[in-house]
């Protein structure tokens, strides 16, 4: 007899960005989000039975850095699973646990401080060891590829400074975004310094519960592509296609039906490709989108601060403020839905979309 899958809900969410905070250790800044994230939950922490994390030991710098840092993220005496991918990834995971039955309250917790390693060298790690290793890859450079695939391509360049200033000025507004001076990447052509991510010290939390809350979860998808990036189209971005589709679909939803856009990427030249790979842009035309689109990355993107594995919670994290009304100054009215979507490495494979909607 088939049975239909329980309603799984956001019942809170808190957001950490900063950089090199000497007050707190890293351990700390995780207590302290996942704390604020309970406070503000609907029954506290007495019954939440399972811990879902997003982390890196090469982030961390800390070999088998979840014996450290999960106590802090509540999982002392619970069930704890942790995934080296991105922060959207564990939430999924922790959505198909309730929904499986093996849990009726989680915390998810992801979280990466780019102040205490070199984020171009962990990510020169991250390629194959053989044949792309000795190339000296990181993913600022793919990005950098993407980019000039994008160019040849017909892509509208026109719209850049109109996008850039527009992200710049929604992570000053943004309360949440860093707005500190932080460490700086070299960009590589046709990228400029204003293209690249701001490198923050982040930890983003959720409580999520079949018991009820603010925002439901209404649908979600993931998909991956090849590991080389030699055996696939990079400026397709086929993964995040097809993940947007498959969390539409399992909304029963269409992107016309969408309030809001949070969109992950590492630079403004990903975050414009996304949202072409997607629908939500034509082709050529993910700039003019970024400059002009009123629902689209309204938090700043990765202007606002960012960090590996944590990105793909900091999107739901900020889609869920605004479904809530809490998204303080940056705040658009009405948002009654909203899609999350954001990449993991190695430079964009996967990507995980999270369909969210109000649930007043």
């Amino acid at each position: 007899m088939a049975t239909s899958r329980p309603q799984v809900f956001i019942e809170s969410a808190a957001l950490y960005m900063g950089w090199r905070d000497e007050t707190r250790n890293l351990s700390e800044l995780i207590f302290d989000t996942v704390r604020r994230a309970i406070d503000d939950s609907l029954h506290g922490l007495n019954d939440i039975e399972s811990v879902v994390l997003a982390a890196h030991d090469l982030v961390d710098g800390r070999s088998l850095s979840s014996m450290v840092t999960a106590p802090a993220a509540g999982a002392y005496l619970r069930d704890e699973i942790r995934f080296s991918d991105d922060g959207a990834v564990a939430l999924a995971a922790a959505v198909a646990r309730i929904e499986a039955g093996e849990a009726t309250r989680s915390i998810v917790a992801a979280w990466g401080r780019a102040s205490e390693h070199d984020v171009d060298a962990l990510s020169m790690s991250m390629f194959d060891p053989f044949i792309q290793g000795p190339m000296g890859l990181n993913e600022i450079q793919v990005s950098a590829m993407r980019a000039q695939l994008w160019l040849q391509a017909g892509g509208q360049y026109t719209d850049h400074s109109g996008a850039v200033k527009r992200r710049q000025a929604a992570a000053a507004a943004n309360e949440r975004a860093l707005h500190t001076k932080s460490r700086k990447s070299q960009p590589n052509y046709p990228l400029t310094a204003d293209d690249l991510p701001a490198w923050a010290d982040v930890v983003a939390a959720v409580v999520v519960s079949s018991k009820g809350g603010p925002v439901k979860i209404k649908g979600m998808g993931q998909a991956s592509e090849p590991y080389a990036i030699g055996d696939r189209k990079l400026l397709a971005m086929k993964s995040a296609r097809k993940a947007c589709d498959l969390a539409l679909k399992d909304a029963g939803l269409t992107l016309k039906d969408l309030d809001l856009f949070e969109i992950g990427g590492l630079t403004l030249m990903d975050e414009a490709i996304v949202l072409e790979a997607i629908g939500l842009a034509g082709a050529g035309q993910g700039l003019s989108v970024l400059a002009n689109h009123p629902a689209v990355n309204l938090s700043g993107g990765s202007a606002a601060g960012f960090c590996d594995p944590a990105m793909g919670l900091v999107r739901v994290v900020e889609a869920a403020l605004q479904l809530q009304g809490l998204a303080g100054a940056i705040q658009r009215p009405g948002v009654q839905r909203a899609l999350a979507i954001c990449p993991a490495i190695v430079a964009a494979q996967t990507h995980t979309a999270i369909v969210l909607e109000s649930a007043s």
